[in-house]
């Protein structure tokens, strides 16, 4: 029986120190009902190697693709959107949108979060994205060059390669030999350059 009161004194402290910690609005301090509370990294730390490598321009060039996608892009003139008042739903209309699953899928788009992108992510996109202009230039690159951004955009948002292939009716072996040929010629150039690696 004493054990039990010690965890319901133990639990107490815990739930005093949260609503105390909550207050003050300090989230790093903030205990729970379980221990301490330890925020988990918002992104993984990047890893730089020592050297350029064919390896890491294609990260590069899909972090750039990926980057690029988060950044806000107007999609019409600013004079156009809608200035309509957002609708007011009474229960009637929330008990129909329940039976027909229109709540869940309204919810699902109002809870959308697009975290925008960092100056350093957008500073290395601009960077990556120039390197197929820059280094694949000439005619006799333009395959390797399309190759090198396709297989970067492709990779970035997960698209059906397979699909995207046939499209542009090349094989999937001419594609990767293309694609590899043109990072092995940006990595060599970089090094040549003396490129700083960030």
């Amino acid at each position: 029986m004493a054990d039990r009161t010690d965890v319901d004194a133990s639990l107490a402290e815990r739930a005093a120190a949260a609503a105390h910690a909550e207050r003050r609005g300090d989230r790093a301090a903030m205990l729970g009902a379980t221990g301490q509370l330890s925020l988990p990294p918002l992104s993984r730390p990047r890893q730089i190697p020592e050297r350029w490598s064919f390896i890491y321009v294609m990260e590069r060039m899909e972090e750039a693709f990926r980057t690029l996608a988060r950044l806000p892009m107007p999609t019409r003139p600013r004079g156009y959107i809608n200035s309509m008042p957002v609708y007011l739903y009474d229960g009637g209309d929330l008990n129909s949108q329940l039976e027909t699953h229109e709540l869940e899928r309204l919810t699902r788009l109002r809870n959308r979060v697009r975290i925008p992108p960092t100056p350093a992510e957008i500073a290395r996109m601009e960077e990556s994205l120039h390197w197929p202009t820059a280094f694949l230039s000439g005619a006799e690159f333009h395959h390797l060059a399309r190759a090198v951004n396709l297989g970067a955009l492709w990779a970035a948002v997960d698209a059906d390669i397979d699909r995207g292939l046939r499209r542009i009716k090349v094989s999937r072996r001419a594609f990767n030999a293309r694609k590899l040929q043109g990072l092995r010629i940006i990595a060599r150039d970089l090094i040549r350059r003396r490129v700083p690696l960030r």
